[in-house]
């Protein structure tokens, strides 16, 4: 057998051998927010409002379910991530809320570009699972501004949090308490933006 055949064979062998040994990469599995509950019944109270894609802080950079420990230490949910970074996700989640709110009209992304006469900005502080001595629990707060677009200044600026305890230790137990903490902000926020307009 000439030497190029032998080098061949025997290279064969080393792979045939590593495939064996690696493992499967695990498939990734993909969450998205729950629809905020919204108000179908009253009639307009604001329009032509501009959303924004919220500030973030160092650790929601990424598209990783965040887990805190008690100690301080920032995981992530291992095989599970956002549809989308965390940021966009948000903005999708509250443009979703308000256009099927009776109470809002004309709405529109900041991408979008287009005329507004408010924008819905702010910071997304919290959005992670925190684990405490009593459990864990899913942990929300967007510091929220409305600013008038054609003055150019902020109007208004209001803090909303929520914290739900999670039923179990699963990353579904999690995504149904981020979702039910989200839902509780976005409620009161829906509400403080219609009452923006008196």
């Amino acid at each position: 057998m000439k030497l190029n055949n032998i080098m061949m064979a025997v290279g064969l062998v080393f792979v045939c051998a590593a495939c064996s040994v690696i493992p499967e990469a695990k498939p990734i599995d993909f969450y998205t927010l729950q629809p905020a509950s919204v108000n179908q019944s009253e009639s307009v109270k604001l329009s032509h409002i501009r959303v924004a894609e919220p500030e973030l802080n160092d650790a929601l950079q990424l598209e990783r379910i965040v887990r805190i420990t008690a100690d301080g230490s920032i995981l992530a949910y291992p095989n599970a991530k956002w549809s989308t970074s965390i940021a966009t996700l948000w903005q999708s989640w509250m443009l979703d809320a308000l256009w099927r709110d009776s109470r809002f009209e004309h709405i529109s992304s900041s991408q979008q570009g287009f005329d507004s006469d408010w924008q819905v900005s702010g910071r997304l502080q919290a959005f992670h699972i925190e684990e405490t001595n009593s459990g864990s629990v899913a942990v929300v707060r967007y510091d929220a501004q409305l600013v008038n677009t054609k003055q150019r200044k902020v109007t208004k600026s209001e803090s909303f949090a929520a914290r739900i305890p999670l039923s179990g230790d699963e990353t579904d137990h999690a995504i149904n308490a981020l979702s039910a903490a989200s839902s509780e902000v976005g409620e009161r926020l829906l509400e403080w933006l219609a009452a923006s307009s008196n």
